[in-house]
């Protein structure tokens, strides 16, 4: 860990550097040869101060429904702080990174809108097995709580009505951490581990997400882009749950590496 506190200090954080100076920094971070969790927490720790921004990610110039680009360590909203997060410590390389990043958030790493993980419960841990769930391995009694998955509503309110017929609306039984249980589960939480935070809307399940970090004296931070606070944060994990009753607790999945792909050249190229 100290090795990655020395890193920390040797660069600015990620959404002020160019892709040279990331491909520098991942470089050196490899080059310490680190379990995957801690190039999670390096990584994590460097995108602290990311702006806040809604939806910022796309498939790229002149795609058809969400012309955002693939890739922007600029910006963040909770979802895809967790993904470039995960990519980049993956990666040796921004493009190595770009290119993973495809495969977290599409089925098949196909970047169009039709394939995108749009639901992190029946879409993106589905998906995504190198998160697993240890929901109910965390030392508290569990609940459940089945929904009828809203995917027709989803493409409704985008206005995307090609989409809506051949939408299908699973239903799924949940097991989660009620917010009671909070403080007892976060003592046996992984590090690094993935949190969904499960709301009360009842056609979906999560409505924040967010990266449970522990340092090296075992102190555990939830890591998060928070559009309350405008930017990406670390703060204590009972914190996400004090004055709100948006949330009836969460899901938890222990971290591993995704498998880094790369793109075939010419397919997709980084702006």
């Amino acid at each position: 860990m100290l090795v990655l506190i020395r890193l920390f200090m040797l660069a600015a954080p990620f959404f002020q550097l160019a892709p040279a100076e990331i491909d520098a920094y991942l470089a050196r971070l490899n080059a310490q040869q680190c379990e995957y969790g801690e190039r999670v927490a390096s990584i994590a720790q460097l995108a602290l101060g990311t702006p806040y921004a809604a939806d910022p990610l796309g498939e790229g110039p002149g795609a058809p429904y969400d012309a955002d680009p693939i890739m922007d360590l600029t910006r963040a909203d909770c979802v895809t702080f967790v993904e470039q997060v995960m990519a980049l410590a993956a990666a040796s390389s921004y493009r190595e990174a770009f290119d993973t990043l495809q495969r977290i958030r599409y089925r098949d790493g196909k970047a169009a809108f039709e394939k995108r993980n749009h639901f992190m419960i029946a879409d993106w841990v589905a998906n995504n097995t190198f998160c697993r769930d240890v929901t109910g391995q965390l030392g508290v009694a569990t609940e459940e709580v089945t929904r009828t998955v809203g995917r027709k509503h989803f493409f409704t309110l985008k206005k995307l009505e090609q989409f809506v017929s051949a939408a299908v609306d699973p239903e799924i039984t949940l097991e989660y951490a009620p917010v009671g249980t909070v403080a007892a589960a976060e003592k046996n939480l992984p590090s690094p581990a993935l949190i969904l935070l499960i709301g009360k809307v009842d056609w979906l399940f999560t409505l924040h997400c967010g990266l449970y970090i522990r340092d090296e004296t075992g102190a555990g931070l939830f890591y998060n882009a928070s559009s309350k606070r405008g930017k990406a944060v670390a703060l204590p994990f009972s914190e996400v749950f004090q004055n709100t009753e948006r949330y009836i607790g969460f899901t938890a999945y222990k971290v591993s590496s995704p498998e880094t792909v790369s793109v075939p050249s010419g397919e997709v190229t980084p702006e």
